[in-house]
């Protein structure tokens, strides 16, 4: 089951990269063209989406499963995770944001019934579900991250060393 895990995980890790560095280049642009300063906050707050998949890659291939994670790495990781689960809030925002706007272009679409209106709110449920898969995926990958913690600090503890373990003639 493990295994099996860790597979999904990566699956899951590489979609939520993918969805976070198109949303932060999307803010960017949109920082460029309209030179608002919240498209700046979006596009920081997705880079530290799209960071934490990374560390997961990073974590699963050269500290799994039974290396502890020590030092500046655990500190870094530490506050990256720590940034990641309060951006949760943000990214429920942004899915309650896109569930108004699409709501909204239902009701403008019907009132006006106009045939390429009604094409519109397409759009905007696209836009409702990738917030959606992107909350999900984030989710997953910080349960991810507490499970892999877990699972290399019981291996880890775990581990007996030769001299530590009894001659069955001892006894």
């Amino acid at each position: 089951m493990t295994r099996f895990w860790l597979i999904i995980l990566r699956i899951v890790c590489i979609i939520q990269i993918l969805i976070a560095v198109f949303r932060c280049l999307s803010s960017f642009t949109g920082l460029v063209l309209e030179g608002e300063f919240i498209f700046l906050l979006q596009s920081i707050a997705f880079a530290f989406i799209a960071i934490l998949p990374i560390i997961t890659f990073n974590i699963s291939n050269n500290f799994f499963p039974d290396k502890l994670i020590e030092g500046k790495r655990k500190k870094n990781f530490n506050r990256i995770f720590l940034i990641n689960f309060l951006l949760i809030a943000f990214l429920f925002a942004f899915v309650f944001q896109d569930f108004k706007d699409y709501r909204n272009a239902v009701k403008l679409s019907h009132a006006f019934s106009i045939a390429a209106v009604y094409r519109s709110p397409v759009a905007y449920l696209i836009s409702f579900i990738i917030s959606c898969a992107i909350l999900i995926f984030h989710f997953s990958v910080l349960y991810g991250h507490y499970w892999m913690r877990r699972y290399i600090n019981n291996n880890a503890n775990r581990k007996q060393f030769d001299f530590e373990m009894q001659d069955e003639n001892d006894r």
